[in-house]
């Protein structure tokens, strides 16, 4: 009987990880207003609070920056982390009309070490893509540390591209570039 209890509530709402997204996504879906209709800046920073919310940024930009992170000064990694927050949240608020169009379908969850993979299938007009979350479970619940859209980790992304730009512009210059929200692709 007790695993004939489990098994249901797992068909019914699905595991920590993949609810966590599923309630973020219908937390977007009830924020945005009707097609057409321009967000509010209020409804804006809601939107994007939302956003931002279930993203660890800090474990996105410490592992985009690997050793680096350790080298940085506490203020550096401060400002640094304010930047790439601030980017993070402005970039996807820009998504309104996508996430407006999207439809999710939930694959499955694995679980590779402390981390859970929920795979998933995004469709946007006539593109499907492959997407996958990488999460981690913390005291404020489960968050997002990686996003892996058709086998390309934003993660590793941001570190060639950090790589490159503090290579050629050191740390103030990666923080200027994500505080101004230019190209900090490199």
């Amino acid at each position: 009987m007790r695993s004939a209890v489990i098994l249901l509530f797992l068909l019914a709402g699905g595991s920590g990880a993949t609810q966590a997204l599923r309630e973020r996504d219908a937390e977007i879906r009830a924020a945005l207003p009707p097609s057409g209709q321009v967000l509010s800046e209020s409804g804006q920073h809601r939107f994007e609070a939302i956003v931002a919310r279930i993203v660890d940024t800090r474990q996105m930009l410490e592992s985009a920056l690997g050793p680096r992170w350790a080298k940085l000064t506490p203020k550096e990694r401060q400002r640094l982390l304010e930047a790439f927050e601030h980017r993070f949240r402005v970039s996807g608020g820009s998504q309104i009309d996508t996430l407006r169009e999207a439809h999710i379908e939930y694959l499955n969850e694995s679980q590779q070490g402390e981390r859970v993979v929920v795979a998933t299938r995004l469709a946007v007009k006539d593109e499907t893509s492959e997407v996958k979350y990488v999460m981690r479970e913390t005291s404020a619940g489960w968050r997002i540390v990686d996003v892996v859209i058709d086998d390309v980790s934003t993660v590793e992304n941001y570190r060639a591209s950090f790589a490159r730009i503090i290579g050629r512009e050191g740390v103030e210059g990666l923080i200027r570039r994500l505080e101004r929200g230019g190209d900090a692709k490199g």
